[in-house]
């Protein structure tokens, strides 16, 4: 193929980034200049054992930063890098905006805001935009999808819609009716298509104790019996199709798995959907500029204090509680932190570094958090002179080895996106997430994480070419040039590195996943790898929010349960349970404490 141009450069400057989110701070949330800076300072005076040190600044660390400041504690979050939002944050190609428009955005992911997400969406209801609105406002629904398939065999497109099951109070209906959903939506086989129905069904009327005793305890890939099934049953239904990159179908737990399954088909049944909204939303903008930059400047001016650049190395256990932490700055040096409460808002794998002896021995739900698994998954964005034709939304690359999926990001963003961003000349960026970093490619015949990075970006856009070709063909002519996630970088031996790593979902890692609270009084946990009780709790950004919830809750049931700002106790949503299913799930709960199989697990 073509020479692809080079990439830009390193993907972000945080030069930029920090004078932009200063500059922010109060005219994001409609405060005069200076006013946030003077509410941290009333906040630290008045803290009286309040003092909350929150360590990442990722969705779960400004979730809680967001619940305490608005109950009057003094908080101060610590953050490695220059910008907040962990694997939120969106990534800039620096100096490639000119004329006053701005550096070419990019993600580390699509920003999905799904229907069944509940605790995030309110969230986003709470920081203010100007005038009135809310960063709620920003969301926008994606109404197609596609799943592209290689010349030969036939793409299926997708449109988002409602999908009104004829009922739910008779098993033997609703396995009919999703049998048949499969068979006419994705052409599976009728008996592949009945028995996975069938096996779903049983999921949905699985009672709680024998979710979590039996199928968290299952692969999803032995559940639907993957091994015997067709190529295309193995694709859409077995993981091949890697639409939420935390579950993986050859090592995910299968209650995590039905859990997912069971948000989505209520959604697009219209019930448990989050105020009825739609099922697949997106931000109408890079995820910094329309939500974390505002989200940053609101939590500023309730007093939260921000410091950048520092790496939390030392957690200090005295008498059962910790007494200080200890960071170090990007030139090496170190300072203390001092607070009445400590939150470690960390990803899995680097939290359990500051895990030491003493704490391990106090709590040693701390010390199973080794046995917890990660994975790689990351973005790389294309800059095109012109639109991609035809991609109307989300596309699913099935049969692609790196499980390829993509969106134009022109066709979402509110903005027009050559008077934007970039130079002028670019007015597409086609946003990509790399989901499988092990098997090799059509190219080189390598694994993702074995290849160079500009290996890397001519593999993805091979892939993607022989899946648009037949309808939406993509022109070497029209890329300008391309940037890979900046935590992807080589390691000196013709492989790569990942310094952000996703947590993966296995089975039975529910049992080495902690509470937001721990055995030390005063240290609590808001992160995506915290167990959650709401809609889902595989690793994304709803569960992050909900980790932050719990964790600011704990903090505030901790400290006497009265906090300042008239504002009640932290609340986290409940998921959907739809009522016909109550009956068989007492049912399933007799049999489970008789130790009988589920009803309709046979054959």
């Amino acid at each position: 193929m073509p020479e692809l141009p080079a990439a830009a450069g390193p993907s972000v400057d945080p030069r930029r980034r920090t004078l932009f989110l200063g500059a922010a701070a109060g005219a994001a949330s409609g405060l005069a200049p200076g006013t946030a800076r003077s509410a941290s300072r009333r906040a630290a005076r008045s803290a009286d054992g309040r003092r909350v040190a929150v360590i990442g600044a990722g969705v779960g660390g400004l979730t809680v930063a967001h619940e305490l400041a608005e109950r009057g504690f003094a908080v101060t979050v610590y953050e490695r890098r220059a910008v907040p939002g962990g694997k939120a944050r969106s990534l800039y190609v620096p100096h490639t905006g000119t004329g006053g428009r701005r550096d070419l955005p990019g993600e580390h992911g699509h920003r999905g805001v799904f229907g069944f997400y509940h605790n995030l969406p309110d969230t986003l209801r709470r920081i203010p935009l100007p005038g009135g609105r809310s960063v709620h406002s920003r969301l926008t629904p994606v109404r197609w999808g596609e799943f592209a398939r290689v010349p030969g065999r036939p793409d299926i497109p997708v449109p988002v819609a409602r999908w009104a099951p004829p009922s739910l109070s008779d098993a033997n209906l609703l396995i009919a009716s999703l049998a048949g959903l499969l068979q006419e939506g994705v052409r599976l086989p009728p008996w592949e298509a009945l028995f996975f129905a069938k096996q779903a069904v049983m999921l949905l009327t699985s009672c709680t104790e024998r979710r979590f005793g039996q199928w968290e305890y299952v692969r999803w890939w032995d559940f639907i019996r993957a091994d015997g099934m067709s190529e295309d049953y193995q694709k859409f239904l077995g993981g091949g199709v890697q639409l939420l990159q935390a579950l993986r179908a050859p090592v995910a737990s299968t209650r995590t798995c039905g859990q997912g399954m069971e948000s989505i088909l209520y959604d697009l049944a219209g019930r448990g959907s989050d105020a009825g909204g739609p099922f697949d939303r997106v931000f109408d903008a890079p995820t910094s500029e329309a939500w974390l930059d505002p989200w940053a400047a609101h939590l500023r001016s309730l007093g939260v204090r921000f410091v950048f650049g520092r790496t939390v190395e030392r957690l200090d256990l005295r008498g059962g509680r910790i007494a200080s932490a200890t960071t170090r700055t990007a030139h090496g040096t170190t300072e203390r932190i001092d607070a009445d409460w400590f939150v470690v808002a960390l990803p899995a794998d680097r939290a359990v570094r500051l895990w030491n002896p003493a704490l391990r021995s106090a709590d040693p739900r701390l010390a199973a958090m080794d046995g917890l698994r990660h994975t790689w998954c990351g973005g790389i964005q294309y800059y095109l002179r012109e639109q991609a034709p035809g991609i109307r939304g989300h596309v699913v690359h099935v049969d692609s080895p790196w499980k390829l999926a993509s969106i134009a990001q022109s066709r979402v963003w509110s903005a027009p996106f050559a008077r934007t961003w970039g130079d002028g000349r670019v007015r597409e960026s086609l946003s990509v997430v790399i989901s499988d970093w092990e098997t090799p490619g059509i190219l080189y015949g390598k694994p993702a994480r074995r290849c160079t990075r500009a290996e890397v970006a001519r593999e993805v856009w091979a892939q993607m070419k022989a899946h648009l070709a037949d309808h939406a063909p993509l022109d070497d002519a029209r890329l300008e040039t391309w940037n890979l996630d900046e935590a992807i970088t080589e390691d000196g031996s013709g492989g790569l590195r990942d310094d952000d790593p996703f947590l993966m979902n296995t089975a039975g890692s529910w049992d080495l996943r902690p509470e937001a609270t721990t055995a030390v009084g005063n240290l609590f946990l808001a992160a995506d790898h915290v167990r959650t009780y709401s809609n889902v709790d595989f690793a994304s950004m709803e569960t992050a929010n909900e980790a932050g919830r719990r964790a600011a809750g704990a903090i505030l049931a901790a400290a006497g349960g009265t906090g300042g700002g008239g504002a009640a106790e932290v609340r986290t949503f409940r998921g959907y349970e739809a009522p016909e299913f109550a009956a068989a799930r007492a049912l399933d709960r007799q049999r489970w404490r008789q130790g009988l199989r589920h009803v309709l697990d046979v054959g």
